[in-house]
């Protein structure tokens, strides 16, 4: 803040990475999108690097969120689009950052109109309370599937969400993999 005064005192973080997998009517996978965004105000943290294993370095080439967006929301397409994202952070995020930046204004580009908090979801179909929210890995650990990439890599963890999301709309296949873990839980 020391460097950047006038930066909106409710922009604590700025968006480091955007990654997504888009699914068809099948929920099979179709298309996958990673891109590092530069941030305007704040370099990348030492706690976020532990997070993510993202530096400075890695976003020091990358376009700014005005335009990482634009190159997003292209690749995403006119179709109708429903966002799904494990938690809300994400979502929130993105809004707080975009309005604190100017970038949108009352209205929300319409691909991000319908977002559904897929980490709610799936824990309530585990019969959890959702203050016992379970984390992306544990959730593709609990179908006994080897989390694939690296964990909290944005396209990875949209890639491993997808899995999960596929399996939520086979009923049968949901019952009998998720079947341990529901009991365990419970």
């Amino acid at each position: 803040r020391r460097k950047h005064p006038e930066t909106d005192p409710a922009l604590l973080h700025e968006i480091v990475e955007i990654g997504a997998v888009k699914l068809d009517s099948d929920y099979r996978q179709v298309g996958k999108y990673s891109a590092y965004v530069r941030p305007q105000f704040f370099e990348v943290s030492p706690s976020c690097t532990r997070v993510t294993g993202i530096r400075e370095s890695d976003v020091a080439g990358a376009k700014p969120l005005p335009e990482a967006l634009e190159d997003f929301l292209l690749w995403i397409g006119e179709e109708p689009t429903r966002t799904y994202a494990w938690s809300d952070s994400d979502q929130k995020q993105l809004f707080q950052e975009c309005r604190a930046k100017g970038l949108w204004g009352e209205e929300v580009p319409k691909p991000f109109r319908r977002w559904m908090d897929f980490q709610r979801v799936y824990t309530r179909l585990l019969g959890l309370s959702s203050r016992n929210r379970i984390s992306l890995k544990n959730a593709i650990g609990g179908i006994e599937v080897n989390f694939a990439g690296t964990q909290h890599s944005a396209a990875d963890d949209a890639e491993n969400s997808a899995v999960l999301l596929t399996l939520v709309h086979d009923k049968e296949a949901f019952a009998a993999r998720t079947r341990i873990t529901r009991e365990l839980m419970n």
